[in-house]
């Protein structure tokens, strides 16, 4: 199949849709990008790229973060006595889909000039239907070969400071720098992860600073992630990977420093689900990170009801 760079879609597509739309799946498509993960491509990276028998947990705890960005509710979490037994017990939970690690879905966010989500869904339909749901994505699974891009590492290496509970943008340059630092090389059909530093961070403020963390929980939060910028767009779609994310609560710094979201390219236009607050501090993990850079991930996404827009945990 055909994979169009963004420049040719710019000079191929119809007027009625934004210019940079890759739509390329077909109108009944439900899982974007998630379409590069064939069988071949998971085999070649299963054959390749598992050295070990570790297997290593990414999902951040639903109860964090303790005070949640945007006004969102925090997970609340009840066991209650079964009447039949003073031996069993049953749990409930009250929580917002974006309490720790997720992938944000198709659904959740769209292009705000356009007013469409991926494949050209409709508000209307987001609220009447179950089109491009995360069942899909649950029905498909996630398993290819990750790639993490260790930016926090990489800037403490080379003196470079910055606060992950700040709006520092991550640039093409830096990233790519990082790569090349890492000897890390990227294939069509990679999940991406960076490790921007704000799990780290969280977890010293919960220590040192707590009032900083309530403050974080706010209406108009900043935490670092990827600069807005048109060679970041560029990459990102041209590399075509299956996924992106990272341990950080947006992935792309917040707020925005453009007139645009990168969510609104991700996911309405390319169909790229995005990654947000992978624990990606894990012991096992940071030891593993130091030797290898490459790894299988495996992301069955919980089943969950078909018109939900992210998935949790």
């Amino acid at each position: 199949m055909h994979l169009p760079t963004l420049k040719q879609l710019r000079e191929t597509n119809p007027p009625a849709v934004h210019p940079d739309t890759a739509w390329i799946w077909g109108p009944e498509d439900e899982i974007g990008r998630l379409n590069l993960l064939t069988e071949p491509r998971i085999k070649e990276t299963a054959l390749k790229e598992i050295t070990t028998g570790t297997v290593i947990s990414l999902n951040w705890d639903i109860n964090l973060p303790e005070f949640p960005a945007f006004g969102r509710p925090p997970c609340r979490t009840n066991i209650l006595p079964n009447p039949s037994s003073d031996v069993v017990f049953e749990d409930t939970l009250s929580m917002n889909t974006q309490s720790g690690s997720q992938w944000d879905g198709f659904r959740h966010f769209g292009h705000m000039i356009k007013k469409v989500f991926y494949n050209n869904l409709t508000h209307d339909e987001v609220l009447k239907g179950d089109h491009c749901g995360i069942h899909a994505l649950a029905d498909h699974g996630i398993v290819g070969r990750g790639v993490l891009l260790d930016y926090y590492h990489y800037a403490q290496e080379v003196g470079k400071c910055y606060d992950p509970f700040s709006s520092h943008a991550i640039s093409l340059r830096e990233l790519l720098a990082c790569a090349k630092f890492q000897h890390t090389e990227f294939h069509v059909g990679d999940i991406l992860l960076i490790r921007s530093g704000y799990t780290a961070r969280y977890y010293e403020l919960k220590h040192t600073d707590p009032c900083r963390l309530q403050k974080a929980g706010c209406l108009e939060p900043q935490f670092v992630g990827i600069e807005q910028s048109e060679d970041m767009k560029t990459w990102l779609h041209d590399s075509y990977f299956a996924a992106v994310g990272g341990d950080a609560p947006a992935f792309e710094v917040w707020p925005t420093k453009k007139d645009y979201h990168m969510h609104e390219y991700l996911l309405a236009l390319w169909g790229m689900i995005v990654g947000e607050m992978f624990d990606l501090e894990v012991k096992t993990f940071g030891d593993l990170q130091r030797k290898k850079k490459i790894y299988l991930l495996l992301d069955k996404c919980t089943d969950q009801p078909s018109r939900w827009s992210c998935k949790f945990g």
